[in-house]
This record gives C-alpha cells, sequence and structure tokens, in this order.
C-alpha cells in the first residue's frame, strides 16, 4: 500500500464528474482520500457527490461561487493559490505525505499542481499528455496543459500517443488506456439508452472561450442555432458563462419567438448523458463530451477549430469545418443518421481502477 494520503484538487463540474470514478475506487481500496475544492462551479457540486455517491470528506481552498466571467477568474486565482497551500499544509499535519492528484486543463489544475510543488507534494496530472499542438488553441487550455506537464511527477496517459508526449518531460508515465471519463458514462445508465436512441431533437451545449467572447463566432453560432430550430426541437444547454453571455445579446428575444427551440439550465450529469443519447445530434465544444459521445456512439459535430482528443473522429463524430456541406442542411438532411454508431462498452477494469491499483504500490 502507498504511505500517502490523496488529495483531488477539484474545481470544475467536468473535473468532478472525470476524477469521481478514481475518489470512489479509491474509496473501495481503502485509501485515505480528500476532496480539496476551488470553487469555480458552486451550482450543482453537491448533487453530483450525491449522484456518484462519494463520501470522501471535504475541505475548501476558497469560499464556493461561480466564476463565470474572465475577471470573475483573475481576481479568484490568488486566493484559491493561498487557500490550496494553506489547506495542503493542514492536511500534511494530519496526514503526513500527500499524493495531489489534478486533473485535465483548468485553472484548478494548473493552481492544484503549482500548490503541491510549493509544499513538496508529489504531482499527478490524470488525463495527461492530451495536446492540440498549437499553443493559443484553444485558449487557455493548451497554454495550461504546458504548463502543468512542467510540474507532473506522475502523468496518467489515456492512450499510447498521450503517453509519448509526456515521455518528454521528466515524470513517471502510467498508460491507463482510455480516459477516466469511460467509467462515469458507465456508472450512469445513459449506455442503454444508446442502444435503442429515439434520433430526437438536436443538442446543444456551448462554453468555449473562443466561441462566447468573439462577437463575430458567436452570433453566427447563435444564428445557427435559431436556423436549427426552424426544422427541429433543439435543446440548449446553458453554461452559466454561456448564459451570461446570451443574456447580454440580442438572441433571447430571437429565441423566445421559436417554439421549437428551448433552453435549460446546466444540468445533472446523468439526465444530460441520457437527454445526449436519444438525440438526433449533438453540437458541442466540449472535449469531455466529445469523449462521452463517443462511448455512445452519437453523431457529433465538434464546434472548434481544433481539438486535442481523437475520440469519435472518423466515426461518430466530425469537426465543423469537415462537413460536407452548410451545417443546417446536412442536419435537414439526415447527415447525422450516416454518424450513428454502436454504443462502445468499456473495459473492465477501467481506467480509474488502474490508476487506483498505481496509487495502492500494486502497479
Amino acid at each position: 500500500m502507498t504511505s500517502a494520503s490523496v488529495v483531488f484538487v477539484i474545481g470544475t463540474r467536468a473535473q468532478l464528474i472525470k476524477v469521481a470514478p478514481v475518489i470512489r475506487a479509491c474509496e473501495q481500496a481503502g485509501l485515505p482520500t480528500h476532496l480539496l475544492m476551488t470553487g469555480q462551479h458552486r451550482d450543482t457540486m453537491d448533487d453530483l457527490l450525491h449522484e456518484f455517491a462519494i463520501a470522501a470528506p471535504r475541505r475548501a481552498a476558497v469560499p464556493a461561487g461561480e466564476n463565470a466571467t474572465v475577471g470573475a477568474l483573475l481576481g479568484f486565482a490568488p486566493r484559491a493559490l493561498a487557500g490550496l497551500i494553506r489547506e495542503l499544509r493542514a492536511l500534511q499535519r494530519i496526514e503526513g505525505a500527500l499524493d495531489v492528484l489534478v486533473h485535465g486543463d483548468t485553472l484548478s489544475t494548473l493552481l492544484g499542481a503549482l500548490a503541491a510543488r510549493r509544499v513538496g507534494a508529489r504531482v499527478l496530472h490524470v488525463e495527461s499528455g492530451l495536446t492540440s499542438a498549437q499553443l493559443l488553441d484553444p485558449f487557455p487550455e493548451e497554454l495550461t496543459r504546458r504548463l502543468v506537464f512542467r510540474l507532473t511527477d506522475v502523468a496518467f496517459c489515456p492512450g499510447p500517443r498521450e503517453a509519448m508526449q509526456m515521455r518528454r518531460y521528466r515524470c513517471e508515465v502510467v498508460e491507463t488506456q482510455g480516459n477516466t471519463i469511460l467509467d462515469a458514462v458507465r456508472m450512469t445508465g445513459a449506455l442503454q439508452r444508446a442502444m435503442c436512441p429515439s434520433g430526437q431533437g438536436v443538442l446543444v451545449s456551448l462554453h468555449r472561450f473562443q466561441n462566447l467572447y468573439s462577437a463575430r463566432r458567436f452570433d453566427r453560432l447563435m444564428g445557427t442555432v435559431a436556423a436549427l430550430a426552424e426544422h427541429r426541437d433543439v435543446h440548449f444547454v446553458l453554461h452559466p458563462a454561456t448564459h451570461k453571455r446570451l443574456e447580454r445579446s440580442r438572441w433571447p428575444a430571437v429565441f423566445d419567438r421559436l417554439p421549437r427551440l428551448r433552453r435549460y439550465p446546466r444540468m445533472g450529469y446523468r439526465a444530460f448523458l441520457c437527454m445526449a443519447a436519444e438525440a438526433e445530434c449533438v453540437l458541442t465544444d466540449g472535449g469531455s463530451n466529445q469523449e462521452e459521445l463517443a462511448c455512445l456512439g452519437v453523431p457529433t459535430v465538434i464546434m472548434r477549430q481544433t481539438t486535442e482528443r481523437q475520440d469519435g473522429l472518423g466515426a461518430n463524430a466530425l469537426m465543423e469545418r469537415d462537413l460536407p456541406a452548410d451545417l443546417v442542411d446536412w442536419v435537414c438532411n439526415d447527415g447525422p443518421a450516416a454518424l450513428r454508431r454502436p454504443p462502445r462498452w468499456p473495459a473492465d477494469p477501467g481506467p480509474s481502477a488502474r490508476i487506483v491499483r498505481y496509487l495502492s504500490g500494486l502497479g
């Protein structure tokens, strides 16, 4: 067994979803486990912890809040870093040695890695090695990843491509044979829904910086959503940042006149994935969504110029730039049907079990 306690630094909803199966596996293996919350996403965090039946004790680095603007994040960063260092030192006094697990490419990933280095704890990076090979696209995620790579002691890489990337750095590389989100999807029941989908409606989920804060890009995307709603039922799930951006625009008045367009606040993980499993297709700019939808086999259009993930490409997913026609025409001419794939059941043991095996000193 490892002599170190395991601390998960979690800031966003997506991070919690992806590490939830790892936390559960740590609890089941009897590893001393703590959650250190940086609080970017206050909404739905408690619901997600309940949804995944996570019982590990939690500590807050900063008071919970929803940092949905660039200005809020800039003010948040120094407070969060100081809080993380304070709480990690407090845990060291109680537990002794710590293994600090950070996930992905968010601000809390970088702050967690910096804080762990500051207190002399090991930095273990989950979903390590992903790269778009373009420093500023996606921004700031790609820049964040590259900084975290340099701080990482142990890189948990989802595949050989990512493992090769991380062997360029001074860290131990562990290949997990998939992303932990596969284990999260398996826990939801959405795979069963995807086996007999109704194929009704287009699901939209957009929240990336480039899509929200370029006025021209934002207007073009909202125009596409409105045009789709002339022909299909459209379910638009709004991230808090998307909701705020939308409310500052002319588009709510346009959407109000479209009876086939429904807007939803950000919802629970199970509810979202089950809705996605039933959709005719999904328009998303989320990397996690790309992975989830590849597992479910749902037709997907990735609304970005680049992606650091290969999941679904050449199968159920297309990059926006690779559409054979205008997006609205493509949907109306049943283009998504050609992308539908059978759901892909994750292997057992999954990536989360492989991570916990390493943490337990078994491999």
